[in-house]
């Protein structure tokens, strides 16, 4: 039976995770922060608006925040083995992940293989939390360094034209009623049809996309002082109590909190 465990180094900054098998998260192809994943071993696939790729031993995929994305493990699960960083703001390095993470990319760059695996190292070192997290921002610090986003991301699949277009329509559009039956109004093709090809490109229905792409949209307004009640109109929610059980239910904060803790 194949070992399985999840080790982290956590800072009030960055979350670091080296983990084979037991996925802790499910279900959120958009997130709040960036994130740097580092592929090691197993049959997986990344997914992303740009197309899918299956990766190989030691990728490293580049996700900026706010990005749809998905991995999907095709073998099995107890296989999958990674390296995650998540982060948002990091004191000193803002200037420098603002450049460096501006769209998502994959690179096998050499480099970025030997930073985590002496991440890997000091989750198992004995060196106290302070010193981990002065080694680890180190070693993220060098890991930003290294990346290029210049590097050539060939993904296997490419996603539909007719995809293409519904995700440019709900991005010019987020503030409408939009659905599946409206989109392919649309297009002049049926609902059926649409749905189809959307899940098969990016792994997600269309009513789940628009759903987290709003909220992301209403998190980031509500944390520029836009009040939750304004925002939730802007981002095409017609009932505020719906709009307030969703966000809970994916931030695991209220609109009121998100605002408070800006």
């Amino acid at each position: 039976m194949s070992e399985e465990f999840a080790r982290f180094i956590v800072t009030k900054e960055i979350r670091f995770k080296y983990a084979k098998g037991m996925r802790d998260i499910f279900g959120k192809e958009l997130h709040v922060y960036h994130e740097i994943f580092f592929f090691i071993a197993g049959d997986a696939e990344f997914v992303s608006e740009l197309g899918a790729r299956k990766l190989s031993p030691f990728t490293t995929v580049i996700i900026p925040k706010d990005t749809f994305h998905s991995f999907v493990v095709h073998g099995n699960e107890a296989d999958y083995c990674r390296c995650v960083l998540n982060f948002e703001s990091v004191s000193e390095l803002d200037e420098l992940i603002s450049a460096k993470l501006k769209n998502v990319f994959i690179t096998t760059n050499a480099n970025l293989k030997e930073l985590f695996v002496k991440m890997q190292a000091l989750e198992s070192s004995t060196f106290s939390q302070l010193e981990r997290e002065i080694l680890l921002k180190a070693l993220f610090a060098q890991i930003l360094v290294a990346l290029n986003e210049h590097e050539n991301s060939v993904f296997d699949v490419l996603i539909n034209p007719l995809t293409e277009q519904v995700l440019a329509y709900i991005d010019q559009n987020i503030e409408k009623s939009l659905s599946v039956r409206s989109l392919a109004n649309m297009l002049y093709i049926s609902e059926s049809y649409l749905a189809h090809v959307f899940k098969k490109d990016l792994r997600i229905s269309i009513h789940k996309y628009i759903l987290e792409k709003r909220l992301i949209i209403a998190n980031n307004r509500i944390k520029k002082g836009i009040p939750a009640m304004q925002v939730a109109a802007e981002c095409g929610f017609r009932d505020y109590s719906g709009f307030y059980r969703q966000y809970k239910k994916m931030f695991g904060i209220s609109p009121l909190d998100t605002k408070q803790k800006t």
